[in-house]
């Protein structure tokens, strides 16, 4: 008897994880918006900003493409260092849950951009950016979700071989299905 609930059980949880709300070609687009703090001693707030859209490849499986645009002294500036970057950020994202009403994703991306120091005489170096991280949807209404995710990122100056960001941050925003 306790054989038969284990299988019913496993039977169901992986027709909820197999079968998705997203279908294959669905597309959406973005925007999502994160805290963007920098400064070694004094702290300089700011933001980044990311708009895109993400295709459906299969029921679980989706690639999106971001463009992004940030700028760490955007709501306080203590050590007159103004940062500026923007760029394409290229991901893939699995689906774990894909509910109608809600759906988790893990997220893997590489992307590359360009920065622009205002304290130093190299102006519109090149960056690399790399991302892996968790995020989710939760639909408030018809095609209309609202979006987390929760990446740790990296992106480094290769103009200058320095590391530009590092960290985890969450991203806020909308999603919608076209």
């Amino acid at each position: 008897m306790k054989h038969n609930k284990l299988v019913l059980f496993i039977t169901i949880v992986f027709t909820s994880f197999c079968f998705s709300q997203n279908q294959k070609k669905e597309t959406f687009v973005f925007l999502q918006v994160a805290p963007f703090i920098s400064g070694e001693n004094s702290k300089d707030i700011g933001a980044i900003g990311i708009a895109g859209f993400e295709v459906f490849v299969t029921n679980n499986i989706s690639v999106a493409t971001g463009v992004f645009s940030s700028n760490n002294t955007m709501f306080k500036n203590n050590n007159g260092t103004t940062i500026h970057s923007y760029g394409i950020l290229p991901s893939v994202q699995y689906y774990i849950i894909n509910k109608s009403k809600f759906n988790v994703f893990c997220t893997l991306g590489y992307g590359f951009g360009f920065e622009d120091l205002t304290r130093s005489a190299i102006q519109n170096s090149a960056l690399t950016i790399v991302n892996i991280g968790l995020g989710g949807n939760y639909s408030i209404m018809n095609n209309l979700y609202l979006k987390l995710t929760i990446p740790y990122f990296y992106a480094k100056n290769i103009t200058i071989n320095k590391k530009a960001l590092e960290g985890i941050t969450p991203f806020f925003g909308v999603n919608y299905k076209l």
